[in-house]
């Protein structure tokens, strides 16, 4: 642990998640947490995003040591929770934002979020509070473009689990001669979908990306998958 003199003050580092839920996500916080505590800083996670922050409230905080976030990665969700408010929607919500994190002393903010949450953080960077801020990106959609195409965490850990779930599926179906539709997540991106669809040995993966941003009618999907079962059954396979 760092030692501090009299005169310098110990540096604060503040830790909220916004978005939706995904895999690993405590793995962050847990994370962030002990380089943090280990470089001398006190933590500070702010609990629901920027929901209280956007309202000029830095009461909800809760302060984070290493029995705090001892074990957390083993749990799903988040111990802060999350929200989907954006203090960048309007004036006065960015400025309570950045007052309330000034009145806090936060010399760093990490974010962890998805594409909205980062482009919160860049607003708030911009709005020219003297705080250092960095973004995680969590959003299992993928749709974040990264250096050297690196993938997201909550991409890799959505996709994991929506492989067991898939492979599961898949042994039910071949056992009792059945059809399954899986829907994933992901918005306007394919990814999750094709990442698990390909992981798995799915029967068939579709995504929204193969219809080059053509209105798709729900018959032209629905001939899709008959044009699938009709070909599994002429191999002898009367399932998928």
């Amino acid at each position: 642990m760092a030692e501090f003199s009299q005169n310098q003050r110990r540096k604060t580092l503040a830790i909220l998640v916004g978005g939706g839920p995904a895999p690993g996500i405590n793995g962050v916080i847990r994370s962030v947490t002990n380089e943090a505590l280990g470089a001398g800083m006190r933590v500070l996670g702010i609990m629901e995003g920027f929901r209280w922050l956007a309202q000029g409230d830095g009461t909800r905080v809760r302060e984070l040591d290493y029995d705090a976030v001892s074990g957390i990665h083993f749990d799903g969700g988040s111990v802060l929770r999350t929200s989907r408010t954006n203090p960048a929607s309007k004036p006065e919500t960015l400025e309570a934002t950045v007052r309330a994190l000034t009145e806090l002393g936060v010399d760093y903010l990490v974010t962890i979020g998805g594409d909205d949450t980062a482009s919160s953080a860049m607003k708030i960077e911009k709005a020219g509070i003297k705080i250092g801020i960095a973004h995680v990106p969590k959003t299992i959609d993928n749709d974040l473009p990264l250096p050297g195409h690196m993938p997201t965490f909550g991409y890799e850990t959505a996709r994991a689990a929506g492989v067991d779930i898939t492979q599961a599926m898949m042994v039910d179906a071949e056992t009792t001669n059945r059809w399954y539709y899986l829907v994933s997540m992901g918005r306007k991106a394919g990814h999750l979908a094709l990442g698990i669809g390909k992981a798995a040995g799915a029967t068939l993966t579709i995504i929204g990306e193969e219809f080059r941003n053509e209105r798709v009618s729900l018959r032209t999907i629905c001939d899709i998958l008959e044009s699938s079962h009709i070909k599994r059954m002429a191999h002898g396979r009367p399932y998928g």
